[in-house]
């Protein structure tokens, strides 16, 4: 899939989140998948973190704020609720204590997520916008 999602903490700037901790997490979760810094001040991310393997595809980045990622590619046998899994899961990483929001690449719609967001809901708001 290559339209780009965005899970958004309603923060300017998100100082608690643990890119290191992160950064081990999913490479338990999604084996193989690398990791590549930019120090390059123009880059609005700078973060990105790619699988490409067997089971899984996908091209995650993360603003230098660390209030926002970027999904902009995601692809595995069961697509959709292998996707949905994958966004509850990066929730997860915010602090549940803030505003979270799930957008679509042109912020013409949008989902609350919480924790009780399911994956069932992400579903059903990703076949809305037919992905």
């Amino acid at each position: 899939m290559s339209v780009t999602s965005f899970i958004h903490v309603n923060k300017a700037e998100n100082d608690d989140f643990d890119l290191g901790k992160f950064s081990r997490e999913i490479e338990k979760k999604y084996p193989g998948t690398g990791i590549e810094l930019s120090r390059t001040a123009s880059f609005s991310y700078d973060v990105c973190w790619e699988n490409y393997s067997e089971s899984y595809q996908f091209t995650l980045r993360m603003d230098r704020k660390r209030s926002t990622f970027a999904i902009e590619y995601f692809n595995s046998e069961n697509r959709m609720r292998d996707y949905a899994s994958f966004i509850v899961w990066l929730s997860l990483f915010f602090d549940q204590e803030q505003e979270l929001i799930l957008c679509d690449e042109n912020n013409e719609d949008t989902l609350m997520l919480s924790a009780n967001t399911s994956v069932e809901d992400i579903e059903e708001w990703l076949g809305k916008l037919g992905i």
